[in-house]
C-alpha cells in the first residue's frame, strides 16, 4: 500500500514539475516575444527619428538649392535611387563656401528673394552662422527646427511648402539679364566686371532694381566707391 502510495506521490511530483516546466516555458516565450517586440519598437522609433533627420536635412538642402524637389515628404525614390545624392543631401555637409566677398552667391539672391517677395530680412551671415556647426552647445543636432532657429525655421517653411526651386530659378535668370544688360550700357563708362566680382552691394542693387521697375539702378557709382 504504502508503495502505490508512494508511486502516486512520485506521479503527483512529476506532474507537478512538468506543469512547472511548462509554464515557465511559456512564461520565458512571452517574455522573449515581449522583448523582441519591445525591440521592434524601439528600432521602428529610432528608424522613424532617424529618417526624419534626413528628411529635415533635405527640407534645410532643398531650401538652398542644393538638393532635389521629391513630390512629397514620404515618396523619395528619386533619392533613394541615387544613394551618393540622398546620402549628401540627408545629412550635415559642413560650412557653406563663400567667395572673396564673404557671400555664398547662389544664397545671397535666394534670400534676396526671400526679403522681396516674403518681406522678411534673413541676414547672410545669419545662415553662414547656422551651417558653421554640426551640433548645438549642449551636444545635440543643430537642426532648424529644433526650436532654437526660429527665423531659420520660417525662410525653410517658405521655400519647401513653395517648391521654390523653379522661382529661384526663374529669379535669378532675371538679375542675370538686368546685370548683362546694365554691363552693355555702361561698359563705356568703365563698367565691366565678371560676374564672380559683384559684390553684396551690387546684388542688393540688383535684387532692388528686379523688384522695382522704377528704381534707378547706378552699379558703377557703387563700384567707384570700392562696393
Amino acid at each position: 500500500m504504502k508503495r502505490v502510495k508512494g508511486k502516486y506521490i512520485l506521479i503527483f511530483m512529476l506532474v507537478v514539475l512538468l506543469v512547472g516546466a511548462l509554464w515557465l516555458g511559456l512564461r520565458l516565450h512571452e517574455a522573449r516575444v515581449r522583448h523582441q517586440e519591445e525591440e521592434a519598437r524601439l528600432e521602428a522609433i529610432r528608424e522613424a527619428e532617424e529618417l526624419e533627420i534626413i528628411h529635415t536635412y533635405i527640407r534645410l538642402h532643398y531650401s538652398l538649392m542644393g538638393a532635389d524637389d521629391p513630390d512629397t515628404l514620404g515618396e523619395l525614390s528619386e533619392y533613394y535611387s541615387r544613394p551618393r545624392l540622398y546620402e549628401r543631401a540627408g545629412r550635415y555637409v559642413g560650412p557653406l563656401s563663400v567667395n572673396d566677398h564673404g557671400i555664398d552667391w547662389r544664397v545671397y539672391l535666394i534670400l534676396r528673394m526671400y526679403y522681396h517677395r516674403a518681406g522678411i530680412y534673413l541676414a547672410h551671415d545669419k545662415l553662414i552662422d547656422y551651417f558653421s556647426e554640426e551640433f548645438e552647445p549642449d551636444g545635440s543636432l543643430r537642426l532648424y527646427n529644433n526650436g532654437l532657429h526660429p527665423e531659420i525655421e520660417a525662410f525653410v517653411t517658405w521655400m519647401w511648402e513653395g517648391r521654390r526651386k523653379e522661382e529661384f530659378e526663374a529669379y535669378r535668370l532675371r538679375i542675370d539679364t538686368i546685370f548683362s544688360n546694365y554691363v552693355s550700357e555702361h561698359r563705356d563708362r568703365g563698367f565691366n566686371i565678371p560676374r564672380r566680382d559683384i559684390t553684396p552691394q551690387m546684388y542688393d542693387a540688383l535684387a532692388r532694381a528686379e523688384a522695382d521697375p522704377d528704381y534707378v539702378l547706378d552699379l558703377t557709382s557703387l563700384q567707384e566707391q570700392g562696393y
